[in-house]
Formats: structure tokens, sequence, C-alpha cells
């Protein structure tokens, strides 16, 4: 449920950010050709310290908006502050912490951060994994039960109780979306995830990534999905000119890098290429990105999203519309109205499993059933239950936890005498 309500205020929050932070994203275009790239960041340059670094450039995607130069600089305790500087004037509109490929401010980001770990960082992901990987199977389950019921013709006792009929109409209805919510949540999950990923390199369906070594023996690598990873630069004593900065922009553009929505990177080591990436997760979706050995002015490697496989599109389709940008004002009211409905589905839930009992003898109720069915069933279902509980626990280690968790407090009241 918080879970739900969380993603519900991330996912209808964008304006409301893009207008709390109108002075520094956005100004009055100049009837006048902007200055160069160069020139912008040592204009951002001149309000940080100095021994911040520039990790990434986002030049201004339309005449209306800043550019964004963004510093890394551990002395002074910050990791990923940008600066805004109007392309016409080279005035600097302000600083701000930006997070994650989509460049979410302060706001939102406070939203991201209690949606996924309640704002206790990395143990605080527990939570939203429990979250997601008993979505994902109560999904599965409550399809599988409302199905049970038709075969058992019990669907008159169901149409009786409104609200478990209530609760199965909007399960059946919301089920691709919570399947999918419940998945690409999953897949940026600390545990699962890292199983999720192991799966797709062992498949062959992993997202490819730019080859950026300088040395011969350039091998791609795996990229690990990204939700909202703060970027980081490795080795800050890089003697970088911000002239080299035109000098990239414009050979990703004579490659066909046209986005308007692009991120600069520089070499964290000396044996590092540039990478300029476009990053426009709006449909239809820019993501061709290159890798440039800036001393030859010569491209190393270049990735198209074209050429992607289907899993690697549907991958970074599927993290999109999880979080709202997708599609737009579109992607948003439908996370909205999902988010909406989940609350009411999960209330009807729990109100359906409480009208005619309390938590104890429900409990009791479940146990009691749970094993008569694993006495009755035979040693060849036992063993099928064994294995898809072992498979299920080690792919959703978090799922797998809990159940062990339940099971450990079960018996410890069963033999531990209550003391009324």
């Amino acid at each position: 449920m918080f879970a739900a309500i969380t993603g519900l205020l991330y996912a209808i929050t964008p304006q409301f950010e893009q207008a709390i932070y109108k002075d520094v994203l956005y100004i009055e275009p100049l009837n006048q050709t902007p200055h160069k790239l160069s020139q912008q960041i040592e204009a951002a340059k001149q309000v940080m310290p100095k021994s911040a670094q520039v990790i990434e450039v986002r030049p201004a995607p339309s005449s209306d908006q800043t550019t964004r130069v963004i510093f890394s600089d551990p002395i002074h305790d910050f990791i990923s502050e940008a600066v805004f500087i109007d392309p016409f004037t080279l005035k600097a509109q302000g600083h701000l912490a930006v997070y994650g490929t989509s460049g979410v401010l302060p706001f939102r980001t406070t939203l991201d951060q209690l949606h996924s770990n309640l704002l206790l960082g990395k143990w605080g992901r527990f939570y939203s994994e429990l979250a997601a990987s008993w979505l994902a199977i109560l999904t599965l389950t409550g399809l599988y039960n409302w199905w049970k019921r038709r075969q058992n013709l019990k669907i008159r006792q169901t149409q009786k109780n409104k609200l478990l009929r209530w609760h199965s109409t909007l399960g059946l209805t919301l089920f691709p979306l919570l399947l999918i919510i419940a998945v690409t949540g999953l897949t940026w999950s600390e545990w699962a995830g890292d199983n999720i990923r192991v799966a797709r390199q062992w498949l062959n369906w992993q997202t490819p990534t730019l080859a950026t070594s300088l040395q011969t023996d350039n091998l791609p690598t795996v990229m690990h999905h990204e939700h909202h990873e703060m970027p980081h630069s490795e080795n800050l004593n890089l003697n970088i000119v911000s002239t080299e900065y035109d000098t990239a922009l414009s050979i990703a553009r004579a490659h066909g890098i046209d986005a308007t929505q692009i991120q600069i990177k520089p070499p964290t080591s000396g044996n590092q290429a540039w990478t300029v990436a476009e990053i426009q997760r709006k449909w239809p979706t820019q993501a061709d990105s290159i890798a440039i050995d800036m001393e030859q002015h010569k491209v190393i490697d270049q990735l198209a999203f074209k050429d992607y496989s289907l899993v690697a599109k549907l991958t970074r389709w599927g993290v999109d519309a999880h979080i709202g940008v997708l599609f737009g004002w579109i992607n948003q009211l439908v996370l909205a109205l999902y988010a909406f409905a989940l609350c009411i589905m999960i209330i009807y839930g729990y109100s359906a499993a409480f009208k005619n009992s309390n938590l104890k003898l429900m409990t009791t109720h479940f146990v009691g059933q749970s094993l008569l069915i694993w006495n009755r069933a035979t040693g060849s279902q036992k063993i099928w239950l064994i294995l898809v509980g072992i498979v299920l626990g080690l792919s959703l280690p978090v799922f797998g936890f809990s159940i062990l968790f339940t099971l450990f407090i079960f018996a410890m009241r069963k033999y531990i005498p209550s003391k009324s």
C-alpha cells in the first residue's frame, strides 16, 4: 500500500517539480546565437569550488531551457550537483543536486527514495523488493484462485460478497499492469535484480553498452540496469579542457546523435573514451550512443537503439513506463489510476478477508488448510512444490526470506504455549 501511494505521488509530480524549479530550468529565449558549450561550462565553473570537476554536461534541449553542467566534488561532499546556465547570457540560474538519467531534482528525488527505500538507504530497499516480489506472486496466484473458483462453480458465492467481487474485478482489469510494474520493479531491486541480470546475461538478453576502452582489446560489457544511479567519476585528476566538449558534441552530431536531449561524459581514466548518449526517454525513444577517442577525433564504438534486441528494448520501455516518462502525461495518468485502483483493491481484499473472521481465526484457518493440502498431496506433488519453493526462494531472495520467517513464527506459536 505504501509503495503504491508513494508511486502515485512520484507519477503525478513532474509538473510540480518543473513549477517549483522553473527559475533554474527555464529562461527567456533571446533572438541570438547561444554561446559555445565550452563557454557555458567555464561560466558554470565560476560558481563552483576549484576542486569540483565536471562529470557530465547536458546541453539545453530547447531555446527556453538551461544547460546543465554537473559536478562532483568529494572534498565538499557532493556527488552530482548541477549548475544551470543560460546559454545566451552565460548567467548561472542556480545549482541543485540532480539524480539519475532522467535528471530528477531534489523534490522528486525525495519521493523516489521514499518509494524505493523509505529514505533508509540500501537496507531500506528490502521493503520495496518485498512489495514487488509479493505483488508478482499474488498477481499470478490471484488469477489462478479466480479461475479455480469459476471451475468449481463458486462464482455465485463470490458474487454475494461485493468486496470480493470488486477485488477480483479490479485484479483482472489491472492484471497486465500489475505484472509489468512488479517485473520492472524487480529488475532494479537489490537482490532479485542481481539474479535477473545474471539470467539475462546467461540468456544473452543484455542491454548492449559502449566499448569505451582505448586499448586494442575493446570488449563490450554488460550494462547494469539503472533506475536512478548517481553519475560518478573514478578519476578527477584528468586534465580535461572545456573546448573538448565542443569537439565531442560536433563529432557526435556528425555521426547521427541528433536527439535534443543528450549527455556528454568525459573519461574517468586516461585509457577511456568520451561518450555522448541520447537520453530522450519519451516515445519515440532515442537512446543512441557513441564513444570518441578525443586525441584522434575518432569514433571507436557506436550503438543504435534500433539495433537493440527485443528484450533490451522491452526492458528500456518497461522501465521508462514504470517511472512515468515513456508516454508523457498519458503515462502519468495511467500510473496514477493504476496506483489508486491498487490501493482500493488492497482495501477490498483485506476487508473481504476480515469481514467474517478476525486475524487469528483467518491465520489459523489458512495454516490448517495449508497443512491439509500438504498432507493430501502425493509424493511427486510434494517434490514439485518443494522445487518450486526453492526456485522462487533463490530467484526472489526477499520473498524466500519472508516465507521462512513466517514459517518460523508459526512454528514458535505452535510449540511455545501461550501465557493465556
